[in-house]
């Protein structure tokens, strides 16, 4: 039996050695590599989420942006209104038939006619442009008085020659202008008036006295022209329908011009 070499015994224990060393030097390399690629996913996957998060929230930024809604009440409180007085004389023709118990009836339209001082008082909203044409909208209030002698006479024949006849007319209602971007200065409105009107008649004689009242409804149509900033003359027509008193009656047709201030 051969026996065994002394030298290989030692070469081998000190290969297995070396082995064993580069093995566990290559497992602890491959695990740090492992590691470091691990590290590097986790980075990548971190980053990616918080890309997605960032543009989202921008996006979410974006989008509620777009979608909030102004209040418009504050914009349009402090927005520049327009208020206007205005000045007006009509030819008024007093019309109907009242009658008095013990005194008879007395037709008003005999009077004849007599000039109707008037006043207004209104607000104007900004202008709304569509295309060339200039919107405005508003609502006014207007009144008018006037003061006539009165021919009276009773039924048993007695004349009485101090009566005087007096009207009153009040209304009120919304008011549409329309202008052109070309002709700032001139201008067509249209409003429709809800109101009232008195005939009193007033006498020393008390059988020659009376009061009667009744609503109406009217259609304005005029036009305004700017002489100046804050200066304007109009003219307007209207259509009156009285609408509750069968005594009464009011002119139906009626011209009226007067001057205005704006500001």
């Amino acid at each position: 039996m051969t026996a065994p070499n002394p030298r290989t015994i030692p070469d081998a224990h000190l290969f297995g050695e070396c082995t064993m060393k580069w093995g566990f030097l290559l497992a602890v390399i491959f695990s740090s590599a492992i590691c470091n690629a691990q590290s590097l996913r986790d980075m990548a996957v971190a980053e990616a989420k918080y890309d997605g998060l960032a543009k989202q929230s921008a996006t979410d930024a974006q989008v509620s942006g777009m979608l909030t809604l102004k209040d418009p009440r504050p914009e349009i409180i402090t927005r520049n209104w327009k208020y206007f007085a205005g000045f007006s004389v009509q030819s008024f023709q007093p019309e109907g038939i009242a009658t008095k118990d013990g005194s008879g009836s007395f037709d008003m339209s005999k009077n004849g006619t007599t000039v109707m001082p008037g006043l207004e008082l209104g607000v104007m909203s900004p202008a709304l442009q569509t295309k060339a044409v200039l919107w405005k909208l508003g609502l006014r209030a207007k009144g008018g008085f006037a003061s006539q002698s009165a021919q009276v006479k009773l039924d048993s024949g007695y004349e009485i020659d101090d009566a005087r006849l007096n009207t009153i007319m009040f209304s009120a209602g919304p008011v549409i202008s329309m202008g052109w971007e070309r002709l700032p200065w001139l201008s067509l409105n249209v409003s429709p008036q809800f109101g009232n009107i008195s005939y009193t008649q007033s006498s020393s004689n008390d059988f020659a006295t009376f009061s009667k009242s009744g609503a109406y409804e009217s259609m304005n149509y005029g036009v305004d022209v700017m002489l100046g900033k804050k200066w304007s003359v109009f003219t307007e027509w209207s259509q009156r329908t009285l609408k509750d008193n069968n005594e009464i009656a009011l002119q139906k047709d009626n011209f009226e011009l007067g001057t205005k201030v704006t500001w």
